[in-house]
């Protein structure tokens, strides 16, 4: 089963409002100011600067050990920069309460390890959890929720297996459903398409595009430079501890770019679809 963006308005199944009613667009969804951040001796990001716009669509690109992964958990504050400040809304990431956080941003993950066999329903159920008083407080409403972002995540039919007996793809759509239950108006993933076949893959991100239509925002880590050209309309390239490239895909993937930073050479080309990035052969 295949994800179904157009089964449902995303606005009329996850919220009754539109999200661009609720965003500040005054105020980026998200700042980084001067972020340096490291792993032991290891630097990973400097002196990072930048504003990601409410309601924007953008997507984090680079090579493997760039950062983009670090710079996600350093967005919802998971990680502590060394130096430097991370805001959300015009708010410090760490003075916002972790409940209230929750509310406001979802993480899909690059993996989770499922070790209790908790049926598919209960895991996305999961992602109401700021929404209601515990565990077992679920309403009707979130029942609702949870059942409405199975169906957009394609796994409404997997509802009664065990997490533990699913494909690496199927429970990365259950993570994806998970954070769609969650129903906030910023929403990140970390390699999403890295386990979903090709199908899933276009289907996923046409259901981020329709969910940005409506006023989210989206910030996406992805090694699929096509699929990131075709539906981000912004870009950031991570590379040597910063940001290489920041702009809209056509401007950030050129040839030159894409040899310098993932050493293979590539045609770049517009087309009725947006950029095509097709790879010629290695450096």
């Amino acid at each position: 089963m295949t994800m179904h963006p157009s089964d449902t308005s995303p606005g009329e199944a996850m919220t009754p409002n539109t999200f661009r009613a609720t965003m500040d667009n005054a105020a980026p969804a998200f700042r980084m100011t001067d972020v340096r951040f490291g792993y032991a001796d290891a630097p990973v990001l400097r002196d990072v600067r930048l504003d990601i716009a409410a309601g924007s669509f953008t997507g984090v690109i680079g090579p493997n050990g760039a950062g983009k992964t670090t710079l996600l958990r350093l967005l919802t504050g998971m990680r502590t920069p060394d130096a430097g400040e991370v805001r959300c809304m015009d708010r410090r990431i760490e003075s916002i309460p972790p409940r209230q956080r929750a509310r406001l941003m979802a993480l899909v993950p690059q993996f989770e390890e499922t070790v209790f066999a908790f049926p598919v329903r209960d895991m996305v159920l999961m992602g109401r959890a700021p929404h209601v008083r515990g565990w077992g407080f679920e309403r009707a409403e979130d029942d609702e929720a949870a059942e409405r972002a199975m169906r957009l995540a394609g796994v409404l039919d997997l509802a009664g297996r065990s997490v533990t007996d699913l494909s690496g793809g199927e429970l990365h759509r259950v993570l994806i459903a998970r954070a769609l239950a969650q129903d906030t108006p910023i929403l990140l993933l970390d390699e999403p398409n890295a386990h979903l076949d090709l199908r899933h893959q276009v289907a996923l991100f046409e259901l981020l595009r329709a969910l940005h239509a409506e006023g989210r925002s989206i910030v996406c880590v992805t090694h699929d430079l096509n699929l990131a050209a075709r539906y981000c309309e912004r870009l950031l390239l991570l590379a040597d501890g910063g940001i290489a490239a920041d702009g809209a895909p056509l401007d950030v993937l050129t040839p030159e770019r894409i040899h310098e930073h993932f050493g293979v050479r590539a045609d770049v080309r517009a087309d009725a679809l947006g950029a095509q990035v097709r790879v010629l052969g290695l450096a």
